[in-house]
């Protein structure tokens, strides 16, 4: 999620809303350490998550 926020500046609110999640829920997923979520929430942004690196890997310049 990271990478999605840092390098390619999605917002943590657009990450949220695509999940159908709250933005707090986001923020306490990526909490250090992390706060405890509901196993659903955190189903819901990982399959997001992975979706949109899924779909921006072909963006990404090779290392």
């Amino acid at each position: 999620m990271e990478v999605l926020v840092s390098y390619y500046g999605i917002s943590k609110l657009t990450i949220a809303k695509m999940a159908g999640v709250e933005e707090n829920d986001i923020n306490r997923l990526l909490a250090n350490p992390p706060e405890k979520i509901e196993i659903e929430v955190k189903y819901k942004i990982a399959v997001t998550v992975m979706e949109l690196r899924f779909w921006l890997k072909d963006c990404e310049s090779p290392i």
